[in-house]
């Protein structure tokens, strides 16, 4: 089991801790709720050090990665970022990732955790030259409105649009986040990251995993696993948009003739109970959709979920039944995201 280079001070901190991706990581420091609520309100500040950093550089590599995505590497230049989707042959997806254009020859992926190793060996085996800098350095994210007051202590941000980044030696700060909120994620040596974050968590209050999932549900981001995986396409998962008509990628054809019968929507509680990953969705006695992430949101005060649902039933606002524990509890179906 792993630990990022922070444990100790989540330790000092009183972090109560929770198994994730190989990682021994903080679920919480004060409460879920709090945490998920002072991101929205104000600002807080995230480990997310067990994410995958990968570095990918070397002459054609455009190309090759191009190949391997479904998202057009034209759209970058220098200084921009990328949300995009490794493709497999069979149009399913072996991980979801932001890509930064150093260089036409030079990129840096950010990867998921569980799929760290996957993504070095399948990139590894298109003869893609890969440096993996995940044990080397830290990640943080500051996430929240007043984000941008926070970070100004450390770095010059000024005018950095979204989506874009900003590289100050071997330090990477980009204006990109998980958590529908505006703000940043710093990339670090460890030594340098280890001194930012003792210092962040002086006047921004530290979250866990638990607020993390909390906040990517309630603003409708997708998780590997539970929205995309090997099986599940992109465009069952709503995320068309990533997947470029204008170029050719690995597993295209089969993505694109692959029928879609079940697709992402929204789900809110219309009575007391929280929806979970698995719980079934009816509708007149019959299975219409499963639940694929659910939790309590704080924002909205009620239960939430992102589910797939059957195409002829992604109404807005229709009302349906979801099964907790044996017991059946009025919902109703929406779009996302829900702030």
């Amino acid at each position: 089991m792993h630990t990022t280079p922070f444990y100790g001070i989540h330790k000092s901190i009183n972090a109560k801790f929770t198994e994730f991706a190989g990682y021994h990581m903080p679920l919480y420091y004060s409460s879920i709720v709090e945490e998920s609520l002072a991101v929205r309100n104000s600002a807080g500040v995230f480990d997310v050090s067990h994410m995958g950093r990968i570095w990918v550089r070397g002459k054609g590599v455009k190309q090759k990665l191009d190949f391997l995505t479904s998202n057009s590497l034209d759209k970058l230049r220098s200084g921009k970022v990328q949300y995009n989707l490794l493709i497999n042959e069979k149009g399913g997806v072996k991980d979801d990732v932001t890509i930064y254009m150093i260089e036409e020859d030079e990129y840096f992926l950010c990867v998921n955790s569980a799929n760290r190793q996957k993504v070095v060996d399948w990139l590894s085996s298109w003869d893609t030259p890969v440096e993996d800098w995940t044990f080397q350095s830290v990640q943080i994210a500051l996430q929240g409105k007043e984000a941008e007051a926070k970070i100004k202590k450390f770095f010059e941000v000024n005018g950095l649009k979204r989506y874009n980044f900003v590289r100050l030696g071997d330090v990477i700060v980009s204006r990109t986040g998980y958590t529908g909120e505006d703000g940043f994620e710093i990339y670090a040596p460890t030594d340098v990251g280890k001194e930012i974050f003792a210092e962040l968590i002086k006047e921004v209050m530290p979250c866990g995993l638990g607020a993390r999932d909390v906040l990517r549900i309630e603003a409708g981001l997708p998780l590997y696993g539970h929205e995309i995986s090997e099986d599940i396409s992109p465009f069952s998962a709503n995320l068309d948009r990533f997947v470029s008509k204008d170029k050719e990628f690995i597993g295209k054809k089969a993505m694109l003739e692959k029928e879609v019968k079940r697709k992402l929507f929204g789900l809110e509680m219309l009575e007391k109970g929280v929806p979970r990953e698995g719980y079934e969705i009816y509708c007149n006695g019959k299975a219409i959709g499963v639940v694929s992430s659910g939790t309590f949101s704080p924002t909205n005060k009620k239960g939430i979920a992102l589910c797939f649902v059957d195409i002829e039933h992604r109404l807005e606002g229709k009302e349906v039944y979801i099964s907790i524990r044996g017991k059946f509890h009025r919902a109703k179906l929406r779009s996302y995201p829900f702030v």
